[in-house]
């Protein structure tokens, strides 16, 4: 059996033939509209394209926002919780560049590493900080924070940590000491 033959009339020109499918995909992609005529063989006249044309079923936009605004109306919380912790916990991890700032999110992640489980940390401010670059190699960072324990008791520290910058991995760590981070008294 022999498939159904369109011949259309586009732009002053007759065109074709063509099959249902192909005439189906000239209209999905624009090529032609609903008023471009078509004729088939059984046919008196040249009828509209739109009347033989399968429409794509129309998505339900509301659906779509509705899935949208619920999945950021989840996440959006969860971002604004855990996001500024997850990226100062890299920031402290994957420091790596030969600066002050650099040695400081490392001390920082130093410190962290040392504090007891359930204590609470909040870092002062960069600006506040001392750090000292030395000998191409090196770091002497001091930096204050709020230390909230998990007794409910909260003070002030300050920590001196001695850094020790590897140029081979682009990476900083604790001098050779011992106790690479110690509280200030």
């Amino acid at each position: 059996m022999q498939a159904e033959v369109f011949f259309i009339y586009h732009n002053g020109e007759q065109r074709g033939p063509y099959t249902a499918a192909q005439v189906n995909h000239l209209h999905r992609c624009g090529f032609i509209d609903d008023d471009t005529l078509y004729w088939r063989e059984g046919l008196e006249q040249w009828q509209p394209v739109g009347q033989i044309v399968l429409r794509r079923k129309r998505r339900n936009r509301l659906l779509f926002w509705f899935i949208l605004l619920g999945t950021l109306a989840v996440i959006a919380p969860l971002v604004m919780l855990f996001g500024p912790v997850t990226a100062d916990a890299w920031r402290e991890l994957t420091s790596g560049d030969f600066t002050a700032e650099s040695a400081w999110w490392r001390a920082r992640g130093l410190v962290r590493d040392q504090l007891p489980k359930g204590t609470q940390l909040r870092f002062d401010p960069y600006p506040l900080a001392q750090v000292s670059l030395h000998d191409h190699d090196g770091a002497t960072v001091v930096l204050g924070g709020t230390l909230t324990q998990s007794s409910g008791s909260i003070e002030h520290g300050a920590w001196r940590v001695l850094l020790r910058y590897d140029e081979n991995h682009g990476t900083w760590g604790a001098a050779p000491k011992v106790g690479g981070a110690m509280p200030q008294k």
